[in-house]
């Protein structure tokens, strides 16, 4: 699930979830692009999976 620019997950849904992830924002950055923020995402879990 990915939450609105502003807000985020309700709590409701959030409460739903097994766990939450954010992605640090650098100074007047304010939000992402859906698919910005879900490639950011993926690469992340990619990286940690990939073996060293």
């Amino acid at each position: 699930m990915l939450g609105s620019e502003g807000h985020g997950l309700s709590r409701l849904v959030a409460e739903t979830c097994d766990f939450l992830i954010g992605i640090p924002m650098v100074d007047g950055q304010e939000s992402l692009n859906a698919s910005v923020a879900a490639g950011i995402t993926l690469n992340a879990i990619f990286d940690r999976r990939r073996p060293s």
